[in-house]
This record gives structure tokens, C-alpha cells and sequence, in this order.
């Protein structure tokens, strides 16, 4: 029996790359390869490469949450998400494979019984009239003909059955990784789309305070040019600024609600229902395991190196499976009933019972042909389990990378923020005492407004890089801010 192979990622790490771009934009955004998006103006991207997979939305739908956190969230997701149900049902198929296999090995017990009414032409059988003494016409009957009885067939000795049980076995096994693969994936999709909407949410307070600070620099301006100390131009200059402030605080109002329903989709809630998140964006700086450690951990928790390994176990099995159809098989056949005319004339108990050899001798290559397909998708696996390990590697070093800058770019951007509430500090006040125009207050205002951005955006990213160390050693599932 051949078991059914399912195309699975091997490699289908999350990895989350934090590059600069210079475009407003949201942090999930639907791309070819996986989730990602672009976040802030003057900003940083996190985007969830998921190696040739998307994270799909919930196929459950869990009615009367109203509060939220990331643990709450994850395991929402976990037992309503598309991906983790059809990799539960995959755990199924392959339990029935195990039992389909396990068959050739059990007993066959069936049962028949007919009664015949029979008609024959023994010159069919070469008997001519005139060939015996006695046999003067060839048709014969109709006569009644009976029989009842059981049948059992049990396998003494198959190689080839004994490995395809053992294979299935394996595939059990190997659905079972899988299905640790689909929460892992879900865990990390899940986390991120939070982290979204957690960062889409600080976009809105800024945006806000945003304009509180252009209203406030708009009657500024009015009242200087009231007492004669501002311009017309340090108005209209003021209040330009205060409606590109507006503009800015409708677009982070919009992708909010768009965070929010990719939330509520992925972990399977009422769409467009009310949800307070309860977990804060907040920068908690922890101390950096070596690196080696953590290869090891990955080593240990990533479910892609166990599927790796365990499709190397079930194509050699498979192989051996092949090659065992070249050997003898021995079974034993028996059956017991009742045969007669009818089942209360003359039937009496007849039986048979029989040690069968079965040994193959020619089928014109069709095993040489499936042992050459065996052994190659075995060389395929043992070739997949080499690029696996190193690109476990390879993602752990990158996140640890990641890590380090987008905690050196939380530092800064907190930096930079003070010194631009300063810079705006100083400059209302050289403008309030009629020292210079407005020109330097928008442009402190600008300033602000940008580093209110980056503060926020630096804070996003360093969860995601958070987020992406745990991925990349298997603790996604269990990852909190």
C-alpha cells in the first residue's frame, strides 16, 4: 500500500524582515510570498514571509468576545483557524491509512451462500453422445445446487504488508508534526496581526495628539496676528498644517478598523464587533542568549526538522515496502460451510483449509520501476532534512540580528522625540515672544510629528523582531509581549 504524500514546507519558518521604507502603510498587507506591510511614513516594514503559505482566516466563528489579549488570541486562532482544522482532519486521514495498512496483516473472514438452479452442456466438455456408455444427450438438467460457508484468508508472512504497516505508522507520526507546523504558523500569523492592530491603535494617539498640537499652534498663531506680532501667511501656514494633521488622523482611524477585521478573521470573531485589546505595545529590553543555545532550542522545538526527519522514515520504510514485493509471501486460506441440493436436502459440512506460497517471478518491472521512485523521493528527503537544518540556522542568527537593531532603533526613536518636543518647546516660545514667524514652529511641529511616527513604528518592529526570535526557536505558540 502506497501511503498518500502530502506537499508540505519544510522550511516554513516565520521570518520577519524589518526593512526602511518611506510610504505610509499598515503592517499586514497581503503579499505573493506571505503577509506583509509597510508601517509610517519615514517608518519600518515587518513583513511574515511564511515560505510559500499564507496564513488563512477561521472556518469557526466564536460569538461574544469583547476583550482580547495575545494569549487569548493565539488560542482563538489555534482552535478556529483553517489551517490548524485541516491539519487536525490530515491527523485523521492518516490514522485510516495506519488502519488501511494494518489490514493486510489481520485476519479476512467473509461469508456466501447461494442456491443455484443449473443447466449444463457437457459436450462443452468434450463428452459427444456415443463417447461413454450411457451418455446419450449432453444437456443435462436443471438440477438444484446449494452452499453455504465461511472463508478465511490470514497472512502468515509479507515483508512488503509488515513495512507498509510500519510506514503507516510513520505517516501518523508525521501528520502529527504537521498539524505542530499549522499552530506554530497560526501562532506567529496570529501574533502579528495583533501586533498590527495594537500598532495601527498607537498610530491613532499619535495622530491625535498630532492634532491637538496643530489646533493649539493654529490659536497661537491667530492670537499673535490679533496682537500684531504674526501675519496673515504664519495663519494660513498654521492652519495648513492643522489639516494635513486631520488627513493623517483619518487615514490611522481607517487602518485601524482594517486591523481590527483582519484580527477578528484570523482569529475567527464576529466581524466589525466591538474588541478592546488588552495587551500594550510596550518595549521590555531582555537579555540576548548566545546564539549557539538557541540553534540548539530551534533544534529542538522546530517542527520542521521532525517532519524533515520522519519523511526520511516513511520513504525508506515505503522503499523497503517496494523491495519486499520481490520475496515469497506465505498465507493461510481456509473455509467451512454446507453444500448439498437445497439447504434441507442432502447438505452436509464440507471444508478446506490450505497453506498458500505466492512467489513472484515476473511483472514485467513494474517493482523494479517503484523501487526507483522510492529510492529517489528517500534521497529527496534526506536532501531536504540538509537545507532544513541550515535554514533553521540561518533564521535564528538573522532574528537574533534583527533584534538587536530594532531594540538600538526603540532607543533612538525615544531619543529623538524628546530632543523634537525641545526643538518645538523653544521655537513656540521664540514665536510667542514675536522674536521670529511660524516658519520654525511648523517646522519643529513636522519634527515632532515624525519622531511621534518613528517611536511608534520602532516599537512595532522591535515586538515583531521579538516575535520572529520566537518563531524562529519554535516558541511561537507559547510568545508573549
Amino acid at each position: 500500500m502506497r501511503i498518500i504524500r502530502r506537499e508540505i514546507v519544510l522550511a516554513a519558518s516565520l521570518f520577519i524582515s524589518v526593512p526602511v521604507v518611506a510610504q505610509q502603510g499598515s503592517l499586514m498587507s497581503q503579499t505573493g510570498s506571505g503577509r506583509s506591510a509597510d508601517v509610517g511614513s519615514r517608518g519600518t516594514s515587518i513583513a511574515l514571509t511564511n515560505r510559500g503559505q499564507q496564513i488563512p482566516g477561521a472556518a469557526v466563528v466564536t460569538q461574544g468576545v469583547t476583550q482580547l489579549s495575545l494569549e487569548e488570541a493565539i488560542q482563538l486562532a489555534i482552535k478556529n483557524n483553517l489551517a490548524t482544522l485541516l491539519a487536525r482532519e490530515r491527523q485523521r486521514e492518516a490514522e485510516g491509512q495506519k488502519q488501511e495498512s494494518r489490514s493486510a496483516l489481520l485476519p479476512n473472514i467473509s461469508g456466501a451462500a447461494y442456491q443455484a438452479s443449473v443447466t449444463a452442456n457437457i459436450a462443452a466438455l468434450g463428452f459427444q453422445p456415443g463417447t461413454f456408455p450411457g451418455i446419450t444427450n449432453t444437456f443435462i438438467g436443471p438440477f438444484n445446487n446449494f452452499d453455504a460457508r465461511a472463508r478465511l484468508v490470514q497472512t502468515i508472512f509479507n515483508l512488503s504488508a509488515i513495512k507498509n504497516y510500519q510506514a503507516g505508522r510513520a505517516g501518523v507520526r508525521l501528520a502529527e508534526y504537521e498539524e505542530q507546523l499549522a499552530r506554530e504558523q497560526v501562532a506567529s500569523g496570529t501574533a502579528l496581526v495583533y501586533l498590527e492592530a495594537l500598532r495601527s491603535g498607537r498610530a491613532v494617539a499619535a495622530a491625535q495628539a498630532n492634532v491637538d498640537l496643530a489646533q493649539a499652534l493654529a490659536k497661537l498663531a491667530e492670537d499673535q496676528r490679533n496682537a500684531g506680532v504674526a501675519t496673515g501667511v504664519d495663519v494660513t501656514r498654521a492652519q495648513v498644517r492643522l489639516a494635513e494633521a486631520q488627513v493623517q488622523f483619518a487615514r490611522a482611524q481607517t487602518s485601524t478598523e482594517q486591523a481590527t477585521l483582519n484580527l477578528q478573521h484570523v482569529v475567527g470573531l464576529t466581524l466589525g464587533a466591538s474588541l478592546t485589546l488588552t495587551d500594550p505595545l510596550r518595549f521590555i529590553e531582555e537579555p540576548t542568549p548566545a546564539p549557539q543555545s538557541l540553534i540548539e532550542q530551534a533544534g529542538q522545538n522546530r517542527p520542521e526538522l521532525r517532519i524533515a526527519e520522519e519523511e526520511i522514515k516513511v520513504n525508506k520504510l515505503e522503499r523497503e515496502a517496494v523491495r519486499g514485493e520481490y520475496l515469497p509471501s506465505l498465507e493461510f486460506v481456509g473455509d467451512y460451510g454446507v453444500s448439498g441440493i437445497t439447504p434441507t436436502n442432502t447438505a452436509l459440512p464440507t471444508r478446506r483449509a490450505a497453506v498458500q506460497l505466492n512467489v513472484p517471478i515476473f511483472n514485467g518491472g513494474l517493482t523494479q520501476g517503484r523501487e526507483a521512485v522510492a529510492a529517489s523521493r528517500q534521497r529527496q528527503a534526506e536532501l531536504e532534512l540538509g537545507n532544513v537544518r541550515g535554514q533553521v540556522e540561518q533564521d535564528v542568527r538573522l532574528a537574533l540580528a534583527t533584534l538587536r537593531t530594532a531594540a538600538a532603533q526603540v532607543r533612538a526613536s525615544d531619543e529623538s522625540e524628546r530632543l523634537a518636543e525641545r526643538e518645538l518647546e523653544m521655537a513656540r516660545d521664540r514665536f510667542r515672544a514675536g522674536v521670529g514667524d511660524n516658519l520654525e514652529v511648523t517646522t519643529a511641529q513636522t519634527s515632532l510629528a515624525n519622531a511621534r511616527d518613528a517611536q511608534v513604528e520602532a516599537l512595532a518592529a522591535y515586538n515583531a523582531a521579538r516575535l520572529n526570535l520566537a518563531a524562529a526557536t519554535g516558541r511561537a505558540e507559547t510568545f508573549r509581549w
